[in-house]
């Protein structure tokens, strides 16, 4: 949906709700065809609040249907979520406002900083009277459920990023020669060997055949008697701080516990994503793309939700951050670059396959087709 679009679903309604969500309490203001402004209503996240909130509307502007009456919520993270649905059971039109529009347009109409529920909830319908929302999306449970896996795993591989970056700057004054050996510390191999023997001292202390026998297994006899003089050679001559071996090696194991429990997390939300992806009819196509697996796949449709909802691969380009922007303005003549500005799993999680999956969404609308999109590789529409 275009800006025009928007424009003319807005000038279609009959009122205009604007809603500030919060985590206990949210609050809305209503406004009717002629402009007029209701007083802010702020109402409690229960069944009871929300009751008062629908019965504030029909109050406000009798005689308008639901379906005429349409609703801005801006979200605030998860916050939200159940509003929305909820009023769309009752039948309103509920689309979703961005936060940094709401900001702009409170300096835009008071020319000062002002941050209060009631006139975050006056300046989200002043938006949404102008047509300046987006659409929320109301997911059927197959991409629901891909969405919040998606949401979950990228999650937890924050929570073992953040574990293997506390586990590097601890070897940094523990055994700071120890990623030049094992340049890749999160593998299989020096997190058994640390989680084993943290630090220099444990390592040569312990007995050769055992550490050697460590190696075998864990690498599948990669490694063996020539990295173990490697290390130890290393420990000797460690430039390790004194002070900080005992309490900083204690907790050298704790760590790759975690590691462990979020790789494992890992594993098993990849493999409810691969499940759920069997149910969405897009997963044929997609996997059809060079170099796209299920796990993209699954990235793809979770960030994007309903492939029907969009009109144009462009539409989608714009969700993942990949679409093109430009500054010019008088003599000074801009680049063209990527915007960058889009779900979080196509610009973080994998961006090569995200961006070849995102290039190439193609609409066909053919009755034979099991679903009315049709993901294919190519730029070009083929029908």
């Amino acid at each position: 949906m275009n800006s025009q679009e928007k424009r003319r679903r807005a000038m279609r309604a009959g009122a205009y709700v604007g809603v500030d969500a919060g985590k206990f309490e949210h609050t809305l203001v209503v406004r009717n065809k002629d402009g007029e402004d209701s007083k802010p209503y702020p109402f409690k996240t229960t069944r009871a609040g929300f009751d008062g909130a629908v019965a504030f509307i029909q109050k406000t502007v009798p005689g308008v249907a639901a379906d005429q009456v349409l609703i801005g919520i801006e979200f605030a993270g998860s916050y939200g979520f159940t509003l929305a649905h909820y009023l769309h059971q009752w039948g309103f039109d509920v689309v979703s406002v961005l936060p940094a529009h709401t900001k702009r347009q409170k300096e835009i109409t008071h020319n000062q900083s002002l941050k209060t529920d009631a006139k975050d909830a006056a300046a989200i319908v002043d938006l949404v009277s102008q047509g300046k929302f987006v659409s929320f999306p109301f997911l059927h449970s197959v991409y629901a459920d891909l969405r919040y896996l998606v949401s979950a795993r990228e999650h937890v591989t924050v929570l073992r990023n953040a574990a293997i970056t506390r586990l590097k700057s601890i070897l940094d004054v523990v055994f700071p020669e120890f990623e030049r050996i094992f340049v890749q510390v999160d593998k299989k191999t020096p997190l058994a060997l640390l989680k084993a023997y943290p630090g220099p001292r444990a390592l040569l202390e312990a007995k050769k055949p055992r550490v050697i026998a460590l190696f075998r297994k864990t690498s599948r006899n990669h490694l063996g008697a020539e990295r173990y003089e490697e290390l130890v050679s290393a420990a000797r001559t460690t430039l390790a701080l004194p002070g900080a071996q005992l309490a900083l090696c204690r907790e050298i194991p704790l760590i790759i516990d975690r590691i462990e429990l979020f790789t494992a997390q890992i594993a098993e939300l990849k493999a409810r994503m691969i499940a759920s992806l069997e149910e969405a009819p897009e997963a044929e196509f997609l996997l059809t793309i060079p170099g796209v697996n299920a796990v993209t796949a699954a990235t793809f449709l979770g960030s994007i939700g309903d492939p029907r909802a969009y009109e144009s691969s462009g539409q989608v380009l714009k969700v993942a951050g990949l679409s093109l922007v430009e500054r010019s303005s008088g003599l000074l003549k801009g680049k063209r670059s990527v915007s960058r500005r889009g779900a979080v799993p196509f610009s973080g999680g994998t961006p090569s396959c995200s961006r070849s999956v995102a290039c190439s969404p193609v609409a066909c609308t053919t009755p034979s087709s099991r679903s009315s999109w049709r993901i294919m590789a190519g730029r070009r529409c083929r029908p």
